[in-house]
């Protein structure tokens, strides 16, 4: 059922999602295409804010801080999911790998390497940060408006 929390979580979140996009762009290699890094990050946000953070149970703000925090890392694994999976089609759809399995297993490969350019202070920061104030955020509204 739509609620003015799970709304505010969305909206929040989504834009927690861009404000990781600016920062994370600054981070990537030169040959590193930008694509659809925006709008799936994005869309995986205001999806994990209205699901994980907007349905959390309302409770203090500690417990706010840390649903956010655990949104933002469940947001952050689905993107790089996602974003080593559309990699892996297309390079399948090239016809570059030798099977089934392989192409499989390439997913792995690629989340890691996905998720080693993550790993910096700055973009982290804005993750950890942003899922904590996003959270928070989520918790104000569902307490103002029920």
């Amino acid at each position: 059922m739509p609620t003015a929390a799970k709304l505010v979580a969305a909206l929040s979140f989504a834009f927690a999602a861009w404000v990781v996009c600016i920062v994370l762009e600054g981070f990537l290699p030169e040959a590193q295409r930008i694509g659809r890094l925006y709008s799936v990050s994005i869309a995986i946000g205001a999806l994990g804010g209205w699901f994980v953070s907007g349905a959390a149970p309302r409770a203090s703000m500690v417990e706010a801080a840390a649903t956010g925090l655990r949104t933002a890392t469940i947001i952050t694994i689905s993107a790089l999911l996602a974003f080593a999976v559309g990699t892996m089609l297309e390079v399948a759809m090239r016809g570059l790998y030798g099977g089934p399995m392989e192409a499989f297993l390439d997913i792995f490969n690629e989340f890691a390497e996905f998720g080693s350019m993550i790993l910096n202070a700055p973009t982290l920061a804005a993750i950890i940060l942003g899922g904590i104030v996003a959270g928070m955020v989520t918790e104000s509204a569902g307490r103002r408006w029920r």
